[in-house]
């Protein structure tokens, strides 16, 4: 079999081409090739798979023409369709001028070569996130269960306070201790803590003690409200917690300020299927479009329906396409060479960066072949070639070097490709267990301790009639 193939191969290349004229059909499929329509019929072309045909023909020494697609026929079927539809049916054209990816359809309508003119993944073309407000960014560095930990405890706190200030002074047993604090030093009035208080002393207590609770966790400072020992383990175990607590807030907030936070972006199909704010977009004359759009199950179905609800969003044309895609609402899955050029060329337009690229898609690797009518003897004639052409890396350069518009430079609109920083997260709770871990030890030994010294006053005034 092998054998016959290279005298079948060797036959064609001894046969004279001389003699044969080739009509080409051109159509526009960026990146690869342009196309643009002038007036009185006239159009331009140019791209790789004009420079590829050209080749082929100085390669087989014949000679060539390009052809203008029918736009009737574009109307009608799409671009892609329209090219296949006018191949099989206009005896004039022997072949189109761009590479294309084999599904079994298409292997039953048309020939092709048994070598691939073009390799590409598929990716999506997303409009990129956009900056999130810092207007709340004080919020953000605690998640709501912390913050309402973090209330709580501030409200416990000034309460234990509180409720210390208020036994000590109005104890019956606890003069001797008392008169050591000559003033009450909870409310500044100068007047012993046993003499009679007014009915607004308890806000005064409270209003002192939150005070110095909230200076503590702002950085400010406050001097000591009491000096029961007590009331300085309380305050001790609450500076120490308030400090993790603080040091904490303080970071991601300055991080939040200072760093660039972006919503999260679509990065695959299954994120841009639970997408309420991105539509998708698709070409349904090409091979990915199909397989969305014939889907019965799964990601793909999803994708399909969502379009569907918006038969706009279903299109034929690459110039819609890149209508659509500037308008920053659509994402687009296809091959990741018109990806970067997209991105790219909006780059160049626009001066920023206003579109990415997702990761690889879960599809196979594509394979694009050229096409020509079926049971054509021009078909195994261009095979050969073109694994000699693949071999010297023409191609590649013809898609990515020799055309500037085909694929533009705009390395900094690709940084995240190589480089993602991972987003931050707020502060759990588990996060700051040891910070509250420490404020409920203190409260503990602080009860503790004012149990003792209560103990102790009481025993003290016991011993106070036999001295």
């Amino acid at each position: 079999m092998l054998r016959s193939t290279k005298m079948q191969f060797a036959g064609i290349f001894h046969y004279d081409w001389s003699s044969k004229h080739l009509n080409y059909l051109v159509i526009h499929n960026p990146p690869f090739d342009f196309v643009f329509r002038g007036s009185n019929g006239t159009f331009t072309s140019y791209g790789s798979g004009h420079n590829v045909a050209t080749w082929l023909a100085a390669k087989l020494k014949y000679t060539y023409s390009f052809v203008l697609i029918n736009q009737t026929l574009i109307d009608k079927y799409g671009i892609h369709e329209a090219a296949f539809y006018q191949l099989m049916n206009d005896k004039d054209i022997d072949g189109i001028a761009s590479n294309f990816y084999v599904t079994l359809s298409r292997m039953q309508r048309m020939d092709h070569t048994t070598h691939h003119g073009w390799v590409d993944g598929f990716r999506l073309v997303v409009p990129r996130s956009e900056e999130q407000s810092r207007l709340f960014a004080f919020i953000g560095p605690f998640e709501p269960t912390v913050w309402l930990l973090v209330f709580i405890t501030v409200l416990v706190v000034v309460a234990v306070m509180t409720l210390f200030a208020m036994i000590y002074r109005h104890h019956p047993w606890n003069g001797p201790a008392v008169a050591k604090n000559k003033t009450d030093t909870e409310n500044g009035t100068g007047t012993n803590m046993r003499e009679p208080v007014s009915r607004n002393v308890l806000f005064n207590y409270l209003g002192s003690h939150t005070i110095y609770v909230v200076n503590i966790m702002t950085n400010q400072g406050s001097r000591e409200a009491s000096s029961l020992y007590s009331f300085r383990i309380l305050a001790g175990f609450w500076v120490l917690g308030a400090m993790v607590l603080v040091n904490s807030y303080t970071g991601i907030v300055i991080s939040s300020l200072t760093t660039t936070k972006t919503k999260p972006s679509i990065d695959s199909l299954e994120e841009l299927a639970a997408s309420t704010e991105t539509q998708v977009l698709l070409r349904h004359d090409t091979s990915i479009g199909e397989q969305i759009l014939q889907a019965t199950s799964g990601v793909f179905k999803v994708l399909g329906d969502k379009a569907r609800l918006n038969p706009g969003n279903i299109v034929g044309d690459p110039f819609k396409v890149t209508e659509k895609l500037e308008t920053g609402r659509y994402a687009f899955p296809f091959i990741k060479t018109f990806a970067m050029s997209f991105v790219s060329s909006q780059f160049q337009k626009d001066q920023r960066c206003r579109f990415k690229i997702s990761k690889p898609l879960p599809l196979s690797t594509g394979y694009f072949f050229w096409l020509f009518k079926k049971n054509s003897s021009y078909t195994n004639v261009h095979s050969k070639p073109l694994v000699e052409l693949w071999e010297t890396g023409l191609t590649n350069f013809w898609v990515y070097n020799l055309f500037p518009p085909t694929a533009p430079r705009a390395e900094q609109c690709f940084v995240e490709s190589t480089r993602r920083v991972s987003s931050r997260a707020p502060i759990q709770l588990s996060d700051l267990t040891s910070a509250f871990l420490i404020l409920g030890i203190g409260t503990g030994l602080s009860v503790l301790s004012f149990l003792t010294e209560l103990l102790y006053s009481r025993f003290r005034l016991y011993r106070l009639p036999l001295a």
